[in-house]
């Protein structure tokens, strides 16, 4: 019985682990979350969150590479209010679905109201 090598043959047959891993792209931890986005034309809710990004769903479509002002709120205990992050972000990415249009975008700054 023949035994195939585990490392790659000098014609190129076999694997490499080294080509089927990929450096990760994100520069900042993502946290699944699900918050109340406010719009200047509507609303929407996150998927996820970063220091460097968000993305949610809405049911408008923003042009990718477009400009726009959004309000995250974080649920505050009683009798405070809820916490807004207002962002400046840059339209990443635009994806159509069956329950809206997900919206990546890079945060490209913030503060707290």
């Amino acid at each position: 019985m023949t035994r195939q090598s585990e490392t790659p043959e000098p014609s190129g047959e076999g694997f490499s682990v080294k080509e089927t891993e990929k450096k990760p792209t994100r520069s900042a931890r993502r946290y699944v979350l699900a918050l109340p986005v406010q719009l200047a034309c509507g609303s929407g809710l996150t998927r996820d969150v970063s220091a460097g990004g968000v993305y949610f769903l809405t049911d408008q479509a923003y042009p990718l590479d477009s400009q726009l002002d959004l309000t995250l709120l974080f649920d505050a205990t009683v009798p405070e209010s809820p916490i807004q992050v207002q962002c400046h972000a840059r339209v990443v990415r635009v994806e159509p679905r069956s329950d809206g249009v997900g919206i990546a975008a890079a945060i490209t700054s913030l503060s707290f109201a």
